[in-house]
C-alpha cells in the first residue's frame, strides 16, 4: 500500500492508467460505427489524444489564460422539423382553425418526425435498492444489454412501407404515461409507440380510406386505471400534478407591468429606511443602546394607509387648508404614539412556524445543479431539506418566468424552501412580500443568500457583500421577516469577505435583534471560494456565538412575560464526503446538522451513507440506474417532446460532469478520502465504471444518448467547469 498524498486520491496501482482517452471504450458486446463521419478511435491508453497544429498566426498571438469556468456557454434550441399546433398534438381540434399559425398537417410531421426514442421501463417499486437481490439483479442487467444495445450502429432497414408510421417504437416506455395514464406531449412526444394504436394504413398509403385522427392511421391512447390510481394517490399536490408552487393566472403578467398591488412591502420599506434615517443621526454609543434596528416591526398598516390618503389629499391642487392641517395632526399622533398604536392583531415572531431541523440532512441550494429532477434523486436516497436554486429579488418582482421556475416543488419534498439574493429591502422585501402571497402555502422557509462569492452578484452589494453590512442585512431580515407572515426566514454565509473571520458578530446579532428562523455556515471566506478546508472550528465558535446571545437574552429580557427564546438551527458546510465527517462535525462544534453540498453533486447516495453509517462501494450498473432515474425525472418535469428531450440531456449532462469525480471505494487503497483529492487517470473494474469516470464530455453526452436517443447533429454539450478546476468543483451560492 502506498503513502498517502495530501491532494491525490489513493487509487490501487492495478487500477491505474498513464493518461485519459479522449473517448472510452465501448461497452462489453457493443461494436465501434463504422458509418461515414462516425467518430474515430480513441489513442491508447499510454498514449495522448494527438492534437491539430495551431495556424501560424495564432501560435503567435498571446493566448488569454485559460481559467476553471466555462462562462460564456450556449446550448442551441432544438425544435421538431415540421411545426405542429400545440391543440393538434393533444389531439384536438384546434379553436384558431385555418387562421392558426402553425401546421395542422399531421401526416407531414410524423412523416417528418424524429424515430421514437427506446426506454426501459422502471422497476414496479419505482425504485431498484427496494427490489429483492435477485429481482434486482435481473431489472440491473436488463438496464446493462440496453446500455449496451444503444452503443450498436444502427442497423440499414429496408424503406418504410408506411412512410407516416415508420418513426413508431411500439415497444419503448414513456414515463409520464406509465405513470399517469396520459402524456401531454401527445403526437410530439419522442415515446409516442408507448401510447398511441394503430387502426389502418395512413393517407400516405391508403389515400381517404385512413383511419385514424387525421389521416395517420392511428389514435392517442388513454389508460383510465393508471389515470384514476394517480389521481387517487396520497398527495398534498393536486391530483393532476405532483409539483406545486404555481403562480396564479395573470400574477405574472401584472409583476412584468408593475401594476401588482402590494399591500406590505412599501410601507415596510418606508418604515425601515424612517429607521435607518434616525439611526444615522445617534453617536455610536446611543446607537447601541437605542431600540432602533432590533427587535420585530411593529407597523399599523391600517394608520400608514391612512396617512397616505391625507398626505394624497393635502397635495391636491384644489386641497382646502383643512386638508393639510388633518394630515399634519395625524402624522403628529403617529409618531408620538406609533407602539401604542401598533396593531396587536398582525403576525408576530413568535407565531412563525418554527423549524425543527435537528439532525435533518440538508441538500444545499445548487445553481444550475440543483434542479427539481435532481432533488428528487436526492430525495430517494434519503435528503430531508432541500432549498431551491437561488433566484434574484428583482426578477421575481418582474415576473419573470425562468425565476418563478425555481420555486417549483415537488409533493414528495418533505421540508423545501426557495432562496432569494439581492442588496437591498427594496428589493427584497417585495419579493418576500409577493412569494408569501403567492406560493406561501408550498414553501416552508425563505432563505436570503449572504454567501454568493460570483463578483457578477458581489458587485451589486448582493451575496457575500452583506457580510460587510450588518446593520443592511439586519434591515433586509427584518424587513423580509415582516413580509413573509408565518414563513420562517433563515440566512446563509460564508466565514467573512476576506481572511478575516467576522461572522461571528452576525451571529450574536441575528437571532435576538432581527429574528432569523435559521442559520448556514460556510466556512470558508469570499476570498477562498472553494479552496482550501472549511474552517469547522470557527462554525463551533459562530454555534457558540449565537447561543451565548440567547442566554442573555434571556437574563435580560424587558418583558417578564416574554417566552424564553429557544436557539434556532444552526448548519454547518463544507467538505461532507461521507458518512464519518458529518458525525464528526456535528460533535465537535454542536451544530444541528450539516448543508451538504458537493458531496451531493458527486455521489447522490451520500445520503444513504450518513442515515445507514456506512461506505456505500456501488456499483457501476446502480450508478446507470441512478441515470435512468433522472432521465425519467427530467421527461416529467420539462417534457417527453423534442424540447424537453435535449432539456433533460443538458442537465444529465450537468449533473455528469460532477458525478464523474466520484472514484469508486473498490479502487481505494484505503478510506475514507478527503472530497479535494484530485484522482489519477484510472480504469474502472468494468467498461461501464470507466465510462461513467470518464472526464469527456463526449463520453456524457454518450451516456445520455442511452436514455434519450442520438441528439442532434446541432447539439453539444460544454462544461460549466473546465477539468483543471476540481477544487472549484462547484460555483455555489456560498
Amino acid at each position: 500500500m502506498g503513502e498517502y498524498q495530501p491532494g491525490t486520491a489513493p487509487i490501487k496501482p492495478e487500477f491505474l492508467r498513464e493518461s485519459w482517452p479522449a473517448r472510452s471504450e465501448p461497452l462489453a458486446g457493443s461494436a465501434q460505427s463504422t458509418e461515414p463521419g462516425a467518430e474515430a478511435p480513441s489513442a491508447p491508453d499510454d498514449e495522448p489524444p494527438a492534437e491539430a497544429p495551431a495556424p501560424a498566426a495564432e501560435a503567435e498571438r498571446p493566448r488569454k489564460r485559460v481559467r476553471g469556468q466555462n462562462k460564456a456557454r450556449q446550448f442551441a434550441r432544438t425544435d421538431d422539423i415540421v411545426s405542429l399546433c400545440t391543440q393538434i398534438a393533444r389531439g384536438e381540434p384546434c379553436a384558431f382553425g385555418d387562421q392558426c399559425k402553425y401546421g395542422h398537417d399531421l401526416c407531414a410531421y410524423l412523416t417528418h418526425k424524429r424515430r421514437d426514442i427506446p426506454f426501459l421501463a422502471p422497476p414496479p417499486t419505482g425504485s431498484v435498492r427496494t427490489l429483492p437481490p435477485d429481482e434486482r439483479d435481473a431489472y440491473l442487467d436488463s438496464l446493462y444489454a440496453q446500455a449496451v444495445q444503444s452503443e450498436q450502429p444502427p442497423a440499414a432497414a429496408p424503406p418504410p412501407a408506411d412512410p407516416v408510421q415508420a418513426s413508431l417504437d411500439y415497444s419503448t416506455e414513456c414515463p409520464y404515461f406509465s405513470e399517469r395514464g396520459t402524456c401531454p406531449a401527445g403526437w410530439r412526444c419522442r415515446f409516442l409507440g408507448a401510447h398511441v394504436r394503430r387502426v389502418s394504413a395512413s393517407h400516405a398509403c391508403v389515400g381517404a380510406e385512413a383511419q385514424g385522427m387525421l389521416g395517420t392511421g392511428l389514435e392517442l391512447v388513454h389508460d383510465p386505471a393508471r389515470a384514476a390510481a394517480w389521481r387517487s394517490r396520497p398527495t398534498t399536490a393536486q391530483p393532476e400534478n405532483d409539483e406545486v408552487n404555481w403562480l396564479a393566472p395573470g400574477v405574472a403578467k401584472s409583476l412584468r407591468s408593475k401594476k401588482y398591488a402590494y399591500d406590505k412591502a412599501p410601507i415596510i420599506t418606508q418604515v425601515l429606511a424612517d429607521e435607518a434615517q434616525a439611526l444615522h443621526a445617534l453617536s455610536p454609543a446611543e446607537a447601541a443602546t437605542s431600540p432602533l434596528g432590533k427587535g420585530p416591526l411593529r407597523i399599523d398598516y391600517e394608520q400608514h394607509r391612512r396617512l397616505e390618503r391625507l398626505k394624497a389629499a393635502s397635495m391636491r391642487p384644489d386641497a382646502a387648508e383643512e386638508a393639510l392641517e388633518a394630515y399634519e395632526d395625524a402624522l403628529r399622533n403617529a409618531r408620538e404614539g406609533s407602539d401604542a398604536a401598533a396593531d396587536t392583531a398582525r403576525v408576530r415572531p413568535a407565531e412563525k412556524r418554527r423549524l425543527q431541523w435537528k439532525g435533518e440532512l440538508y441538500l444545499a441550494p445548487l445553481t444550475t445543479t440543483g434542479n427539481l429532477p435532481f432533488r428528487r434523486l436526492c430525495a430517494s436516497f434519503g435528503s430531508d431539506i432541500h432549498c431551491g436554486e437561488m433566484g434574484m429579488a428583482e426578477s421575481f418582482t418582474s415576473g419573470h418566468a425562468s425565476e418563478w421556475s425555481l420555486v417549483r416543488r415537488w409533493e414528495g419534498e418533505r421540508i423545501f424552501g426557495t432562496q432569494l439574493c439581492g442588496a437591498k429591502p427594496e428589493f427584497l422585501v417585495p419579493a418576500a412580500e409577493v412569494l408569501a402571497r403567492e406560493v406561501g402555502t408550498g414553501l416552508d422557509f425563505v432563505d436570503v443568500n449572504c454567501g454568493c462569492p460570483i463578483d457578477l452578484v458581489y458587485n451589486k452589494g448582493a451575496g457575500s457583500a452583506l457580510l460587510d453590512h450588518a446593520n443592511k442585512l439586519g434591515r433586509i431580515v427584518r424587513g423580509m421577516s415582516e413580509a413573509l407572515g408565518e414563513v420562517p426566514l433563515t440566512i446563509k454565509l460564508r466565514t467573512g469577505t476576506t481572511a478575516k473571520q467576522t461572522t461571528h458578530k452576525i451571529f450574536a446579532r441575528a437571532q435576538t435583534e432581527w429574528g432569523v428562523g435559521g442559520m448556514t455556515l460556510h466556512g470558508r471566506s469570499r476570498k477562498q471560494r472553494y479552496k482550501n478546508d472549511a474552517d469547522w472550528a470557527y462554525i463551533g465558535q459562530c454555534v457558540d456565538a449565537l447561543h451565548s446571545s440567547v442566554r442573555t437574552w434571556n437574563e435580560e429580557s424587558r418583558w417578564a412575560d416574554a417566552p424564553e427564546m429557544v436557539p434556532v438551527p444552526v448548519y454547518g458546510n463544507g467538505d461532507v464526503y461521507g458518512w464519518r465527517d458529518y458525525y464528526e462535525h456535528l460533535e465537535s462544534t454542536g451544530v444541528d446538522g450539516a448543508m451538504i453540498a458537493r458531496g451531493a453533486l458527486i455521489k447522490p447516495w451520500i445520503f444513504t451513507e450518513i442515515k445507514e453509517r456506512r461506505d456505500w462501494d456501488i456499483s457501476s450498473r446502480e450508478r446507470l440506474d441512478l441515470v435512468r432515474q433522472f432521465a425519467s425525472y427530467g421527461l416529467t418535469h420539462w417534457g417527453a417532446d423534442t424540447q424537453g428531450v435535449n432539456t433533460t440531456r443538458r442537465f444529465l449532462c450537468e449533473m455528469l460532469s460532477f458525478t464523474h469525480r466520484y472514484v469508486p471505494l473498490g479502487l481505494l487503497e484505503h478510506v475514507p478520502v478527503r472530497m479535494n483529492d484530485r484522482p489519477r487517470p484510472f480504469r474502472g473494474r468494468d467498461a461501464l465504471e470507466t465510462l461513467l469516470s470518464s472526464p469527456s464530455a463526449q463520453d456524457w453526452t454518450r451516456i445520455a444518448d442511452m436514455f434519450l436517443g442520438p441528439a442532434p447533429s446541432d447539439w453539444h454539450f460544454t462544461p460549466k467547469h473546465r477539468s483543471n478546476a476540481f477544487d472549484e468543483a462547484a460555483e455555489l451560492q456560498g
